[in-house]
């Protein structure tokens, strides 16, 4: 039965079509190849970023001595202490400046990096591209692999390409060499009926092509039967390439090796996972955005003395959490690893 999308918004309404959309994008959107895509280049002269850096502390300048000109009647005293902002203001921008840069540097070494990588698997023969994956996978504790010492390949089992353990259960690996061709979701199937077949609950599928749509809905299935299949894709693999040191990302920022990209829970809440907690980056613009509502409504409100220094003092503390969360913030470097690599489709 075919829906019409026009149908389906009458049905369902725009969001559920929405991530549909979403869901059929191309992966280079997805986790693991976000870290890969060019970043862009900052084109501004170094007297064109000075420029930039004078004209927002300019703005900003006149914003707060207007306010406290405002608020105290005293041009001198509101020039003052507004210079004083500014000169703080100068320091955390020039701190969030270096973080940016550190970024788009590490973007760069990861791009560069991983277009090595893909250059290289994609060029590899089958057997090479199976050797590729033992030795990245052998990286990580976790995982315990058994091998041909002739060969490097495990020879005695024919279904699948490696064969050994992952947290101490059996652990079958299947590696698929593509050009431009996708991984059908019936090839996810027989893959998962060969780990069914040999009694194996983990597995990994390896591809340096792309999945074709449906195939999450297969491993959905398999995993209501209690077997748990890892999809790879060549941006998955470059992202373990990437934690375990391997080839073209040494030297490269690495994060400790971890195959599930999960870290062991704290059972004491510190004050460190507090301050992650509360200032991140994404949140400073909403406490930013907070703050100058709630000093709009103190503006609206100064006739009534005590709710507007309710909102004054709620407006001081967004902008304070707006200021830590720029200053205490994580930066890319700090980012945690990939906790899971099905495919998007």
């Amino acid at each position: 039965m075919k829906f019409r999308v026009r149908e389906l918004i009458k049905l369902y309404g725009s969001k559920p079509v929405q991530r549909l959309h979403r869901r059929r994008m191309n992966f280079i959107t997805s986790k693991p190849a976000r870290f890969y895509v060019q970043p862009k280049e900052d084109t501004r002269s170094i007297l064109g970023q000075r420029l930039d850096l004078f004209m927002v502390l300019l703005v900003s300048w006149l914003v707060i001595f207007f306010l406290l000109l405002n608020f105290t009647g005293l041009p001198v005293n509101a020039a003052i202490i507004a210079l004083a902002l500014v000169a703080l203001e100068a320091l955390l921008l020039n701190k969030k400046l270096q973080a940016v840069k550190s970024k788009r540097q590490l973007q760069k070494e990861l791009y560069q990096a991983g277009q090595k990588f893909n250059e290289a698997i994609l060029n590899m023969e089958p057997q090479q591209f199976i050797l590729c994956v033992r030795d990245i996978l052998a990286s990580f504790p976790e995982v315990h692999l058994q091998a041909n010492p002739a060969t490097g390949i495990l020879a005695e089992h024919r279904n699948f390409d490696l064969l050994g353990t992952y947290r101490e259960h059996p652990l079958g690996v299947w590696c698929l060499k593509r050009a431009e061709e996708n991984v059908t979701p019936g090839e996810v199937r027989d893959f998962v009926q060969e780990l069914d077949k040999e009694g194996f609950k983990q597995g990994i599928l390896v591809t340096t092509g792309q999945y074709a749509p449906g195939v999450k809905r297969v491993l959905v299935e398999a995993g209501r039967q209690g077997i748990t299949v890892k999809c790879l894709t060549r941006y998955g693999l470059a992202e373990l390439a990437r934690q375990a040191g391997y080839g073209a990302f040494k030297g490269v920022i690495n994060t400790p090796a971890s195959l599930s990209g999960t870290v062991a829970p704290k059972q004491v809440i510190t004050l460190a996972d507090l301050r992650e907690v509360v200032f991140t980056r994404k949140k400073a613009k909403y406490y930013f955005l907070s703050g100058l509502f709630l000093l709009g409504g103190y503006f609206l409100l100064k006739s009534m003395s005590l709710l507007g220094l309710f909102y004054l003092a709620f407006a001081v503390l967004n902008l304070a959490l707006a200021l830590g969360s720029l200053y205490w913030g994580k930066g890319v470097d700090e980012m945690a690893p990939l906790e899971d690599y099905c495919p998007e489709k």
